[in-house]
């Protein structure tokens, strides 16, 4: 049996809810999955059951490789560029992340945060809009050195191997 993860590229946001129940969810682009885990949890075990990696891995190659310490991005799969970033801190490790594949652009509305997506939803948040540029700005670097670091590595052994 094949089983496929909650958490896909079709993921546009994981959000921290108040319901009974549940203590956050994932928007996709056909619907909405909550879950009884915080978001952090719920990405770790899909690192961890699909991906054989675990968030605590994923933030310590951030923090090595590309001297990010704080609300680091959560790169599940570079190929499909399938990456989280939040957008906020929680210390209860529930913050509202979004995911960079989906993500089209951000703009400022009556002083809210809105978040354009590539099916045309917009989402409208508190956040603040500068720091969500930043995080943007950051998560894409990241992506694109990682990127560039695997593909470099593939060259590098199978230029050895020939």
């Amino acid at each position: 049996m094949l089983t496929v993860p909650e958490l896909s590229p079709q993921v546009l946001y994981i959000e921290p809810v108040a319901e009974p129940g549940y203590l956050c969810r994932a928007v996709h682009t056909d619907g909405v999955i909550y879950c009884s885990k915080t978001s952090e949890k719920w990405i770790d075990d899909t690192l961890v059951y699909f991906y054989s990696s675990s968030i605590k891995v994923k933030r310590q190659n951030v923090k090595l490789i590309h001297n990010v310490h704080r609300l680091q991005p959560i790169i599940i799969d570079e190929k499909y560029q399938f990456v989280f970033f939040p957008l906020h801190s929680c210390k209860y490790k529930n913050p509202f992340f979004v995911n960079l594949h989906q993500l089209i652009d951000f703009k400022m509305v009556n002083g809210k945060l809105v978040i354009i997506f590539i099916d045309g939803r917009e989402v409208e948040t508190d956040y603040d809009y500068n720091f969500a540029k930043k995080q943007y700005e950051k998560t894409l670097f990241i992506l694109d050195r990682s990127v560039k670091n695997q593909k470099a590595l593939r060259r590098y052994f199978k230029d050895r191997e020939g």
